[in-house]
Parts: structure tokens; sequence; C-alpha cells
């Protein structure tokens, strides 16, 4: 696997990691996403400035599954996550000291591995979108205002 290195494309898009899931806004689209598990290990480790073979690396340590089958299901959730413009890909910098698979979050080599799913909702991209300040009338946040012919607004 050539190594890659991925950042969250902050500030448009903002997350936290709670109880293995990760909830992920962009605050761009409107969008927001779920993933939990494996989907929250990865993030959590994209986060953390882990390169993408170091990921592979400790997803193999961490999981019984065949290397093979987890580059391929990381490689191809990396690139959901920068086609939804998550995440964005910069230069390898110097590569930060491993931790030999020490401090992985968990159990080493005996958890299931379950390919990563993200999850993306469109439901509240009016709200998101929403301008507090600008897009609302009289009433108030988050009420938006009715940009009809004769609105006072």
């Amino acid at each position: 696997m050539r190594d890659r290195h991925f950042v969250i494309n902050a500030p448009a898009v903002v997350s936290e990691i709670i109880d293995g899931e990760v909830v992920i806004m962009n605050l761009t689209s409107g969008n927001y996403y779920s993933s939990d598990n494996v989907g929250a290990v990865i993030w959590g480790w994209i986060e953390g400035g882990k390169t993408l073979r170091d990921i592979g690396r400790r997803l193999s340590l961490r999981y019984a599954a065949g290397a093979e089958d987890i580059a391929a299901t990381l490689t191809a959730f990396v690139e959901r996550l920068i086609e939804e413009k998550l995440v964005r890909e910069v230069a390898l910098g110097p590569t930060p000291a491993t931790d030999n698979g020490h401090a992985l979050n968990g159990a080493a080599g005996g958890e299931p591995f379950v390919a990563p799913e993200l999850h993306v909702y469109t439901d509240m991209q009016d709200l998101l979108l929403l301008d507090p300040i600008h897009d609302v009338d009289e009433a108030g946040w988050p009420r938006p205002r009715d940009d009809t012919p004769g609105d006072p607004a």
C-alpha cells in the first residue's frame, strides 16, 4: 500500500467520537455523517495524524482479518471520505515515531473486522446551512426568513 497522509477538512468539517461512534458535520454541504466501530477507529487515527500505511498496520494488529481485505476496505472507506470532502490528502511530511502497535485503543488481533460504513444524512441541510444572523426573520433563529416578494426583511 502506497503511504498517504490525510487530514480532517477543517474548519468546514467538525466531528466528535462518542461511545465508539463518530458523528461528522460538513458545514459547507449541510450533510452530517456517522460511522461506528471500525469507521470510528479509522476516523480517530486520521484525526491523530496517522498515515494510511500506519492505519492499515494498526487495523491488522487489532482485528481478525487478512491484510489484503483490510487494505482494500480501508482504501474504499478513505476514498468515500474524500468524495464527501470530509478529509483531504496532504503531502507526507516527516513520519512521526510509531508506537509499534502498543496504543491501539483496544485489544490486538482478536476483534471481529466489520467493514466500516459511512452513513450520510441530508435531512438537516436547511438548518445546518442557515446563517443565524442574516437568514432569519424578526422571530429569530431557527426560523428562516421568507424571501418571497413583499417580505420586509
